[in-house]
C-alpha cells in the first residue's frame, strides 16, 4: 500500500528542506509517500531537489 502524499510548501529553504525529509524518510510507515517539493524560486527548489 503506498503512503501518504506529503506536500513541502516552502521546499527551497535547503537546510530545512533536507532535515525536514531526512525525517520523514527515517519513519517507516512514510518511507513510501509521495513527496512533493514546491517553492516560489525555481534555483532554489532545484537546490533543494538534488539535494533530496
Amino acid at each position: 500500500m503506498p503512503g501518504p502524499a506529503i506536500t513541502f510548501i516552502g521546499a527551497g529553504s535547503t537546510v530545512f528542506a533536507r532535515n525536514l525529509l531526512g525525517d520523514i524518510l527515517s519513519l517507516p510507515a512514510l518511507q513510501e509517500s509521495d513527496i512533493r517539493l514546491f517553492d516560489i524560486d525555481p534555483e532554489r527548489l532545484r537546490t533543494s531537489e538534488i539535494m533530496a
